[in-house]
């Protein structure tokens, strides 16, 4: 009795519609991938705008600041020299 080969071994054609079909596939990913790629990219653009304004913003409110530190310590100098000029007179 002769045995029966069961192994099954795909032709050209199979061969060829499988590797069309792993082809298709990755078509596909790489398309998916390319798709979340430009939306990253654009999102990233968004987020560095945000970024510039928020460091724009900041620096805006550092010179603020600085400026009225500046007013404060003015006024300070202003309050201490009116009040030594009361004690002065206070002590006439």
């Amino acid at each position: 009795m002769a045995e029966a080969k069961t192994d099954w071994q795909p032709t050209g054609l199979e061969r060829f519609g499988h590797l069309e079909d792993k082809l298709f596939r990755l078509v596909e990913a790489f398309k998916t991938i390319r798709k979340e790629n430009d939306g990253l990219k654009a999102e990233n653009l968004r987020i560095k705008a945000e970024m510039e304004a928020i460091q724009k913003n900041d620096a805006s409110a550092q010179q603020a600041l600085s400026q009225m530190q500046k007013e404060r310590e003015e006024l300070r100098e202003r309050v201490e020299k009116a009040l030594s000029m009361l004690a002065i007179l206070d002590a006439r």
